[in-house]
């Protein structure tokens, strides 16, 4: 019974260590070999590719980039062993680290580089600021800014509506400052945008730099409740489900359930609410008595449906 007893708790120690931590290999000692920039580099233009050497045993790479004053220009994780950055002019210093589930390295002696402005714009990008990148929105802002970059002399323009194939609904040339302001019938109807804004000047041109926005007017449909049925008998602990039905506008935003519990049918004492991007939720109720259940969605957007009808139960 000794040995059994023995072996046993050999086990529960061996199964208390995580599985990540058995099986990620230890890389605290090693040392990751930086490629570019090296110290004193100095970029032409705004665009730097980062790159370092992989290392074994390192699913990600943290890299910092910090500038002058030890303002944290960057601070990010990227699985790949490369990674291009737009940067005003300036100075600065990288970093990077590799890690894993369980373990990571020192970071890289700190480098210092810079970059500097250049008339030669072929390997230079816009910095688009805003409407950030893949925007979910029922409101279109119309006002669409980016970095000013130096040497450019003027900003071309260009409004793409992606909807059963590309169309471009709009286009301006020869913009002399870093924002514009468009018309708002232009988004005629709910679909993805592309706007791209690209610089030039008398000898040079950037490469167009884009983002996208989605425009989603269209409601959730109203919940459907599943279970448990209306007027059921049950546990105290309760499992809820539902579903939402397709969407049915051009563009299928995410969804989110709120669920409210109450303990009257008019949710003037709601005991509970909480939000999942799932159809199901678990609720355990402190004490028994009649509760009443609903559910609404909202999406990405912001569209929100009618609430669900109203269930009750009888918690025991």
């Amino acid at each position: 019974m000794k040995t059994l007893n023995s072996t046993l708790l050999i086990m529960l120690l061996f199964l208390s260590f995580s599985c990540d931590d058995i099986l990620e290999e230890d890389i605290t000692n090693d040392n990751l070999q930086t490629k570019y920039p090296i110290e004193g580099t100095v970029v032409d233009g705004n665009t730097v590719q980062f790159s370092w050497q992989n290392l074994d045993g390192a699913d990600d790479y943290r890299i910092q980039i910090i500038k002058s004053h030890q303002v944290f220009e960057m601070d990010s994780l990227v699985s790949t062993n490369s990674l291009t950055v737009t940067l005003d002019s300036g100075t600065y210093q990288w970093r990077v680290r590799g890690e894993n589930f369980a373990y990571e390295t020192a970071y890289s002696f700190p480098i210092n580089f810079s970059t500097q402005a250049s008339t030669n714009l072929t390997d230079q990008d816009v910095i688009l600021v805003s409407p950030s990148d893949n925007l979910y929105t029922k409101n279109i802002n119309t006002i669409f800014t980016w970095n000013k970059l130096t040497s450019v002399t003027s900003y071309n323009f260009e409004l793409i509506k992606k909807l059963s194939g590309e169309q471009t609904v709009f286009q301006e040339a020869e913009i002399t400052s870093n924002s514009l302001t468009i018309n708002d019938t232009l988004f005629d109807e709910d679909a993805e945008y592309i706007w791209k804004v690209k610089g030039l000047n008398e000898t040079s041109e950037t490469q167009y730099s884009q983002r996208t926005i989605f425009l989603d007017r269209v409601a959730p449909n109203q919940p459907s409740l599943t279970s448990p049925a209306d007027q059921e008998t049950t546990t105290t602990t309760v499992t809820f489900n539902w579903t939402n039905g397709t969407d049915s506008g051009n563009v299928k935003s995410g969804i989110t359930n709120t669920i409210e519990i109450a303990s009257d049918s008019n949710f003037n004492s709601i005991i509970h609410s909480a939000s999942t991007p799932n159809n199901s939720a678990q609720h355990d109720f402190a004490s028994t008595g009649t509760y009443y259940w609903r559910i609404k969605a909202i999406d990405v957007a912001t569209n929100e449906s009618d609430y669900s009808i109203v269930r009750s139960l009888v918690a025991e």
